[in-house]
């Protein structure tokens, strides 16, 4: 099989004995093939002897008990306990399951996953459907708004793509209405206040294009396109008409909370009610 020289050097598995338990291992033998990255499968909870030869059990049959690799067992609280470790262990990517959309309560007080994905330092790989017998990410959809993160995201998403083999790679621009919306005033003839909405989004697209062009892309075909609407909400729409693959999105700039969730903003409409799988890109110089 195939890899790709990648930064994602060490991914972590989030294992939890539930039945998709061996569907999320599949998927983290996929992902070990493609990324040959060192993999650490961390279970939260007490041990004990039947538990401990299972997942042994587990990871032999999906080939995953090698050298290198490593096995994380902790008691305590799974988020706080799963972040720790990450952080001790210098964790690129954090893989977890996640069900595609929660109930009104547990969106409000924030299953595991979800909110691992608010809190953890590292990327985090939100797998919504995972299975025995896992087919990759062939349809990318990726975020290329104007941001300081978008270059890290990219080639992040670019390096997946490669490792997959991916067909479709879309770049996503997002037009935020109500910030053009701004840009109009009583100072400004409507031609003039025009002509400065199409200088900024020009400025934006040769940004994107630089990105592009400073990105080993190798044989990949990527295309971007500009869609107009509330930041996070418009990308996930069309993530889902599209019946992508995969979601590549920035991290957020600040740790979000529970107002985050009351009035969504940009990553949490993802959250709330998940597209496909979500990429959440979070550069490791960030604190």
């Amino acid at each position: 099989m195939r890899t790709v020289e990648n930064s994602f050097a060490k991914i972590a598995i989030a294992v939890a004995f539930s039945p998709r338990c061996e569907a999320i291992l599949a998927e983290a033998r996929l992902i070990h093939q493609r990324l040959g990255a060192k993999m650490v499968f961390i279970h939260i909870g007490k041990k004990s002897l039947q538990e401990e030869q299972y997942l042994k059990h587990l990871l032999h049959r999906f080939e995953l008990d090698q050298t290198g690799n490593e096995v994380v067992w902790r008691e305590g609280d799974p988020v706080e306990s799963i972040i720790n470790i990450c952080q001790e262990l210098n964790v690129d990517l954090l893989v977890a399951g996640a069900l595609e959309k929660e109930s009104l309560l547990k969106y409000f007080m924030g299953d595991i996953s979800r909110q691992l994905s608010r809190k953890v330092k590292c990327s985090m790989l939100l797998i919504t459907e995972p299975s025995t017998h896992p087919k990759g990410f062939k349809y990318l959809v990726v975020e290329g708004t104007d941001h300081p993160k978008t270059e890290n995201t990219i080639s992040k998403a670019v390096e997946l793509a490669q490792a997959y083999q991916a067909s479709n790679v879309i770049i996503i621009q997002e037009s935020d209405p109500g910030k053009m919306a701004l840009i109009r005033s009583d100072e400004l003839k409507e031609n003039e206040a025009d002509q400065i909405k199409e200088e900024l989004l020009k400025e934006e697209d040769q940004k994107l294009e630089e990105i592009l062009r400073c990105t080993d892309c190798g044989n990949l075909s990527i295309q971007t396109e500009r869609i107009e609407g509330k930041p996070g909400y418009v990308i996930s729409k069309y993530a889902r008409e599209k019946n992508a693959d995969l979601l590549v999105v920035n991290s957020s700039d600040k740790p979000m909370n529970l107002l985050d969730r009351v009035f969504p903003h940009d990553i949490e409409h993802a959250l709330a009610d998940l597209p496909c799988s979500l990429l959440i890109v979070h550069p490791k110089n960030q604190e």
